[in-house]
């Protein structure tokens, strides 16, 4: 039987999203690592790992660049080790990852970003021409080999490399799994979706067991400690994302409100994202919700007029206005493997989270999606509280999320 690792996750780095201890190079630096399934790309911030200092470092001539909803990245791909401690301990001896000089990483102190997805996500470019033509030549892209390297600067990186040829990386993960280090399945079970701010302090947040969570690589349903049974099967569509498709949304047990399937011959619309401290939907799709709440509640049409608008960083309203007895259940249909449809409930006291972002303030977490996001269904951290999550990879051809009741 391959090893399975129990391993500790925080969101207290994050802000909210979720991050693993990640012991990196030669030194085993101790890095915190965001858990991204929205993602499939190992990136860490120059300024917390050092790669001169790292023996077991090969460089290469590709570079990565990362654009997300809200930031983005760029920087050198190498190769190093990477270790993990948890239960047993777990020992990848080369493996790509990004040194991010470029861009801003929008991941608050976290150290990088773990991402968990498929190959087709994990993109390189090969610069060897480019690095050919420098006086000197260069042999490798570290040092950053480009004078563009500001937040502002990362369209015209993208320019840059449009023109070299591309190579696709094996992922983390898949690494992990080719190399038989364990089966082809991870899990997720956290708490909440924002940090829980403790009126007593940093200390005590970092302590708070509202803000920790597991980790699970290699297994799933052998966690039961974790869960109560039954799982409920939610089908993915492709190997890139973890692609769904979400049906329908409803509040309590209001008339179902439909959602527009993918474009083109893609009928997916959404996906899992571990990533994602909020669930963002269409704008059509979120009004909906909203008018349901207030003929479910009419009293809370004042209180939905106080969320602040979204512009990416997490803002809140007074403890005071939120009692969460008095707010619906949102349930989310997706296809299920076999073609039936699987319900899923986010109850208030997920999509709401009190003392967040701050002590005596509630968080929102149901989120409009900005212009310059895709027309998708991002399932983040609020739906994922409220289940233990496994992602099951060798199921079903392109996988499936297994997911049950979470034990809380």
């Amino acid at each position: 039987m391959l090893p399975i690792l129990r391993l500790k996750i925080t969101n207290v780095y994050a802000k909210g999203d979720y991050t693993v201890t990640v012991h990196v190079g030669s030194e085993a630096v101790p890095l915190q690592l965001l858990l991204d399934t929205g993602s499939s790309t190992l990136a860490l911030h120059s300024n917390n790992y050092n790669p001169y200092h790292d023996s077991d470092l090969t460089t290469t001539s590709l570079v990565q660049e990362v654009i997300y909803g809200i930031g983005g990245w760029a920087g050198a791909v190498a190769k190093t080790s990477v270790q993990l401690h948890g239960n047993i301990n777990l020992n990848l001896s080369h493996n790509y990852f990004a040194v991010a000089d470029a861009g801003n990483m929008p991941f608050a102190k976290a150290d990088g970003i773990l991402g968990l997805a498929y190959k087709k996500l994990n993109q390189a470019t090969d610069i060897s021409l480019y690095l050919q033509q420098q006086h000197p030549q260069l042999t490798s892209s570290l040092p950053w080999p480009f004078k563009y390297s500001g937040c502002l600067e990362l369209s015209k990186i993208q320019s840059l490399l449009a023109d070299y040829p591309k190579k696709d990386l094996t992922p983390w993960f898949s690494n992990i799994t080719q190399q038989g280090l364990t089966a082809d399945l991870f899990s997720f079970y956290c708490r909440r979706s924002s940090v829980h701010c403790n009126e007593n302090g940093v200390l005590a947040t970092q302590s708070d067991p509202l803000n920790q969570g597991w980790f699970i690589l290699g297994g799933g349903p052998e966690q039961d400690d974790l869960y109560q049974a039954p799982f409920f099967d939610v089908k993915v569509l492709h190997d890139v994302y973890y692609n769904v498709l979400l049906t329908a949304v409803q509040v309590d047990e209001q008339p179902l409100i439909s959602c527009s399937l993918g474009k083109g011959n893609d009928e997916s619309n959404g996906f899992f994202d571990t990533g994602a401290a909020g669930i963002l939907l269409p704008i059509d799709v979120y009004q909906k919700i909203t008018d349901d709440i207030s003929t479910f509640n009419p009293a809370l049409v004042s209180v939905l007029s106080k969320i602040p608008a979204f512009n990416g960083v997490e803002q809140g309203i007074s403890n005071q206005w939120v009692d969460t007895t008095q707010w619906p259940d949102l349930h989310f249909y997706f296809l299920g493997v076999n073609g039936e449809s699987i319900k899923l409930t986010c109850p208030p006291c997920d999509y709401w989270q009190c003392n967040a972002p701050v002590y005596g303030l509630s968080s929102f977490k149901i989120i409009p999606q900005l212009k310059h996001f895709s027309s998708q269904h991002i399932i983040g951290l609020p739906l994922l509280c409220n289940y233990y999550t496994v992602f099951d990879r060798q199921s079903h051809n392109t996988g499936l999320i297994r997911c049950a009741l979470a034990c809380r």
